[in-house]
């Protein structure tokens, strides 16, 4: 039962831009489970194909494009890789300062704060750049703020987000660039943790789980960032990261 709660939490979580990583490793000190990092992965891998259903047509046309090797295809395809080296980068290199971070509860705290603070100055931003329009320059930044991610109690969502409206990219394709430059590395943390896992009936129910509520969180950030209110996430980011840090 507790690793399907772990389950709902993280399909929740993992797009809205609360950050999945920090509330299981909350709701693992609260029902007092010990911190399971190959698990976790295995759930980051079932919001992937969460991900691939919901921009199946965006990466369907990707697809299309890279045999026609047309020029728009190839060049967001290069831009999306750009996006997702630093993140392979950091998680080859500090997986086990990652790793001791899913134990402090404090650390993960003041990441929500940080968190927060993203998500309350997004609503700030509105650019003009649709998602073709982006520079090489304009990924690589949206990449290392997707690598820094990778700690718990920073939303990766979040994050990125963020940066693609700092890069003045419009609100509707910052999300659609944001979902599309997880999936490398969402599938990327699962299958690199997979082999850990030692599965049983409760880890199997909670990545079908996982995968449902992603599918409801997917459509509840999309809307909340076109309607530019990121700030009521920010406001919830700031109780929980109080909480962590002062009171659990």
């Amino acid at each position: 039962m507790k690793n399907i709660i772990l389950g709902v939490v993280q399909g929740l979580t993992e797009f809205l831009p609360v950050s999945s990583s920090g509330h299981l490793v909350i709701f693992s000190h609260f029902m007092n489970i010990d911190t399971n990092v190959p698990y976790f992965a295995l759930l980051h891998l079932a919001t992937f194909f969460a991900v691939l259903i919901f921009v199946w047509q965006e990466v369907l046309q990707l697809i299309k494009g890279l045999f026609k090797w047309e020029k728009e295809s190839l060049s967001l395809i290069l831009k999306l890789i750009i996006s997702s080296i630093p993140a392979a980068i950091i998680g080859f290199t500090l997986e086990s300062t990652v790793e001791s971070a899913f134990s402090s509860l404090s650390l993960v705290g003041i990441f929500l704060l940080i968190t927060g603070f993203l998500l309350f100055f997004s609503d700030y931003f509105n650019g003009e750049k649709n998602i073709q329009q982006i520079s090489y320059l304009d990924a690589l930044v949206i990449g290392i703020m997707q690598a820094v991610a990778i700690f718990p109690g920073l939303s990766r969502s979040g994050s990125t987000i963020f940066a693609a409206l700092l890069m003045k990219m419009k609100r509707e394709d910052a999300v659609k660039y944001s979902f599309l430059m997880s999936l490398p590395v969402t599938f990327g943390a699962g299958i690199f943790e997979i082999t850990k896992v030692s599965f049983n009936p409760s880890m199997i129910l909670g990545s079908i789980a996982a995968f449902g509520f992603g599918l409801i969180g997917l459509l509840l950030v999309k809307k909340t960032v076109i309607a530019g209110k990121l700030k009521y996430f920010s406001i919830y980011c700031f109780i929980v990261g109080l909480i962590s840090i002062f009171i659990i």
